[in-house]
């Protein structure tokens, strides 16, 4: 079974955003509006997450709701596909297995467990895996990200050690890699194919790690329509450097460089679905979302990449 789903996960893995309406609350209906598009337009891997998600923003019974309403609302769309969806950014294993459990019964196919908990010891980290596999026998998509250090609160990355023990844990069946260093990402890659890895960043950035055998990346860009990344994908396995180079200097440079590098990914993934008619961009604080001013800047963006969009997929 396990093999079957890694094999699910290779190529693009499309995040789920949350939006909210006028009162700060959930907006499952713009939600729905979204998840649907995605499917209609090729998504068939929905990960609903940390921070692209706002588990930030929300309450543990909040995240409970969303992962359920998500895990329903893309099954109905289409049972096969995948869905992975995450424990609380913050809280402890117990926690986790009951976060794991609901997504086991409520249909999911992976958790995605992320340690926000200062490190001391592999130990300390494998076991929180191993005790939420064993507990609940979810397969399990470990959200690596740096740690604060236990001994003096600096941000390291994983050491390679830690790397090298997650296949001890058998449910453990991909990696969401979120160094965003080269050294560590390739570390990361070193797991394939026990462990699937989807690398987090640019597509432009991801391109660096084709030597090194990656396999799975998630959206970026192609949050705005899945024929953008399928699209990608079909052109990254055959090695057609002419369309991989129209979406990484049409689509995708003109966002990340006039609109993510001056206000920040996470203030501008909302915007830009705002811009193309999906959600709002409001957030709850301590996030706040870009001004008035500040998202005339990336609807304007949205305009200039409209007209390749459409060169690309079409009407």
């Amino acid at each position: 079974m396990f093999e079957q789903l890694k094999a699910r996960l290779e190529g693009c893995v499309y995040t789920v955003f949350t939006p909210f309406d006028d009162h700060l609350e959930i907006d499952y209906a713009s939600l729905e509006k979204y998840l649907t598009h995605m499917s209609r337009t090729g998504a068939r891997k929905f990960y609903v997450m940390a921070y692209n998600s706002r588990y930030s923003q929300l309450t543990h019974e909040e995240i409970r709701r969303l992962n359920e309403f998500c895990i329903r609302t893309v099954k109905k769309l289409d049972a096969n596909h995948v869905v992975i969806v995450g424990d609380p950014i913050h809280c402890s294993t117990k926690e986790s297995i009951e976060f794991a459990r609901h997504a086991r019964d409520t249909g999911a196919d992976l958790i995605s467990l992320i340690v926000r908990e200062k490190y001391f010891t592999d130990d300390q980290i494998m076991d929180h895996f191993a005790e939420v596999g064993r507990s609940s026998r979810m397969p399990i998509l470990v959200h690596e990200m740096p740690f604060l250090s236990g001994y003096d609160g600096k941000q390291i990355h994983w050491p390679l050690s830690l790397f090298e023990a997650l296949p001890s844990v058998p449910e453990i069946v991909a990696l969401k890699e979120d160094a965003k260093d080269f050294g560590t990402t390739c570390a990361a890659l070193k797991l394939e194919p026990r462990i699937r890895v989807i690398i987090a960043g640019r597509k432009s950035s991801f391109m660096q790690y084709r030597p090194y055998g990656a396999k799975a990346y998630l959206n970026g860009i192609s949050m705005l329509d899945a024929r953008i990344g399928e699209t990608f994908w079909k052109a990254y396995e055959r090695g057609d450097e002419q369309m991989i180079r129209f979406i990484l200097d049409r689509l995708e440079a003109p966002f990340f460089d006039k609109c993510a590098a001056k206000y920040g990914w996470h203030r501008v993934n909302k915007a830009l679905l705002q811009a193309a008619g999906f959600m709002h961009r409001r957030d709850r604080m301590p996030l706040k979302s870009l001004s008035d001013g500040e998202y005339e800047e990336v609807r304007r963006v949205y305009l200039e990449i409209a007209g390749p969009m459409k060169e690309l997929i079409g009407s």
